[in-house]
């Protein structure tokens, strides 16, 4: 999660300075972060970029993951959870895996 916060600060500063940048990313968010930091996105991986305005503000909630009873889980995911980094099995750097799906 500190990875992804990361990343959107670097964006939102890029954007606040220069503004053909934040045009082109509000346009087609996926081509403009690939093209920036060479992560690329699974067509099914929805990205939205909202902007608000003076009468405008987003919250976002972030989704819930499969529940940990639902889930079979190695001797490696166990040791994460245990180590604190349940985020890094459950979630990847843009959204969380779908439900019953481990690993992401």
């Amino acid at each position: 999660m500190e990875k992804r916060k990361k990343l959107e600060q670097q964006l939102i500063e890029k954007a606040m300075k220069d503004p053909d940048f934040r045009k082109r990313l509000l346009e087609n968010p996926k081509a403009v972060i690939q093209e920036v930091t060479g992560i690329e996105f699974s067509p099914s991986v929805n990205l939205r970029i909202l902007e608000e305005d003076t009468n405008t503000v987003y919250l976002v909630l972030p989704c819930i993951p499969a529940p940990l009873y639902d889930m079979e889980l190695a001797e490696t995911e166990l040791e994460m959870i245990a180590g604190g980094r349940a985020d890094s099995l459950l979630c990847t750097v843009f959204g969380c895996p779908p439900p019953g799906d481990p690993g992401g």
